[in-house]
């Protein structure tokens, strides 16, 4: 009985896997289909009053530099209102009235206004902020992103109808060669905008804002209801309710905007668990109204593959658990070969998902033997990567299923500077026991495996538990740099504290 049970488990997991990874490959061949499709901006316009909404929470280590940047954009100061929306609870509040107060000097338009409390976190600041926004247009910046000069003369000219409700330009990445857990984030980023929001854009299927970085026409926000705060994802809700108003949101690729990808795992798993716990809250909230709109069937189904997306990971995690067991079925109940041959769709999705990444850094690069050399390089860590952080991430997937409520936990921002090497990582390494188990199990496993012969899975267990020690190690190493920074720095105060 339980043997029917796990292979049923088993089968069901497989198909969602293959699925998810069809769909991944439509939207790779509209990408290829669409690639030269062109959005011509506009000549001429005249200049709008836009509003640059800096949304902030203690970001002392970037909040100067992100200052810096948007003085220094080249528009008429007449037409430009910035507002500095600050939740900081640390010093962070200080450098902002610092430098808020000389960019007044300067003869600027800027507001700095600081919340006692985080009702609604980077959502509720957004909106509250927009109760004052004058502007026609809204650019929003996340602390650690450096807007080029002319960010907004180049994007503005793509509002070229007047339901243009948003354009989003394409992230850039200031630190992404600093290491491979930055190397394999730059990969899936870039990914993310060059195929996914281009494809789609392209294709005219549903886009998505994704919280920086991008400029809104002030009406659209608020025809959609503004933003809401019941996800923490408040980007990826907005998008699909201006979509499903009849606005359209664009992609431009040739706009791009540098930020810092975390360097710490810690930092990642903020980042990641936040993006796909609110990826599902949204998918519940969003997809029965997408599938009552009267949009075609092909933005239908695409958007559900968007918005669904997430659920692959817990998927990943179940269909690896339960393949242990499967293995031993195998070997112990004949007539069963049928479920067995699952195991070609691993190599199906691991094709797919290969393409997917050689088309992105071909696209980059223009240069097919360099775009070989580079995604050998960089593709079967990002796999052992995305494989070693399906536990964490399922974790994120089952409490947005639940409708869990979670706190908005921003993801630090430390611009690699000198002071920021003493940031203290709060997880302990007690909190690696769950990814320490699944690593003794799948070496467990790949040591069955070989008792049995079994060419068929041990492939598939070593991925896995190469994967659960990637992110081991990354784990074990930057505690011990972090607690060794932390005891240094301690020990310089003490002999300080000492001499005075």
């Amino acid at each position: 009985m339980w043997e029917t049970i796990v292979l049923i488990l088993y089968s069901v997991s497989m198909f969602f896997i293959a699925l998810f990874s069809i769909g991944q490959l439509g939207l790779l061949i509209l990408f290829l289909r669409n690639r030269k499709k062109k959005h011509s901006p506009l000549i001429d316009i005249t200049l709008p009053q836009v509003t640059v909404q800096l949304p902030i929470y203690n970001e002392r280590y970037v909040v100067k530099g992100l200052l810096q940047a948007v003085a220094g954009l080249n528009y008429p100061r007449e037409k430009l209102q910035i507002q500095v929306l600050d939740d900081s609870t640390d010093e962070t509040r200080d450098i902002c009235r610092k430098q808020v107060d000389l960019l007044v000097s300067r003869g600027f338009n800027i507001e700095y206004r600081h919340r006692r409390n985080r009702t609604g976190y980077k959502a509720g600041a957004l909106q509250e902020g927009l109760a004052t926004a004058r502007g026609e247009f809204i650019t929003i910046f996340d602390a650690d992103f450096i807007p080029e000069s002319d960010f907004l003369v180049k994007t503005l000219p793509y509002f070229t109808n007047e339901d243009t409700g948003l354009v989003q330009t394409r992230w850039g990445h200031i630190n992404g060669s600093q290491s491979w857990l930055t190397r394999v984030q730059e990969l899936g980023l870039n990914g993310h905008f060059i195929i996914d929001q281009e494809g789609r854009d392209k294709s005219g299927l549903f886009i998505n804002f994704n919280g920086t970085a991008g400029i809104w026409r002030k009406s659209c926000i608020l025809d959609a209801g503004g933003w809401h705060y019941d996800t923490l994802t408040e980007d990826l809700d907005l998008s699909y309710r201006a979509q499903l108003k009849g606005w359209k949101l664009h992609y431009c690729a040739d706009i791009v905007t540098p930020a810092e990808l975390p360097f710490l795992l810690s930092s990642l798993r903020t980042q990641q668990f936040r993006w796909i716990k609110g990826g599902i809250e949204t998918s519940k909230k969003i997809i029965g109204n997408l599938w009552k709109s009267s949009h075609s069937l092909r933005v239908k189904l695409f958007g559900s593959f968007h918005l669904l997306g997430n659920y692959v990971y817990l998927f990943i995690l179940a269909s690896s658990i339960l393949s242990v067991p499967v293995m031993f079925i195998k070997h112990t109940t004949p007539g069963l070969e049928v479920f067995f041959t699952l195991n070609s769709l691993f190599f199906i999705v691991f094709i797919i998902n290969f393409s997917y990444c050689f088309t992105t850094i071909f696209v980059i690069r223009n240069n097919v033997s360099e775009s070989l050399r580079e995604v050998a390089a960089v593709f079967p860590m990002a796999m052992l990567v995305s494989l070693g952080m399906s536990y964490h991430n399922s974790i994120a997937v089952l409490q947005g299923v639940s409708g869990r409520k979670t706190e908005f936990v921003r993801t630090p921002k430390l611009q690699r500077s000198s002071e920021s090497e003493g940031y203290n990582d709060e997880r302990s390494l007690l909190s690696e026991l769950p990814e320490t188990i699944l690593f003794v199990y799948f070496l467990c496993a790949v040591i069955a495996g070989i008792y049995f012969r079994d060419i068929a899975f041990i492939p598939y267990h070593l991925i896995m538990l190469f994967g659960f020690g990637v992110i081991l190690y990354y784990a074990f190493q930057q505690s011990r740099k972090l607690s060794i920074t932390t005891l240094k720095k301690n020990s310089d105060r003490t002999k300080s504290i000492a001499v005075d």
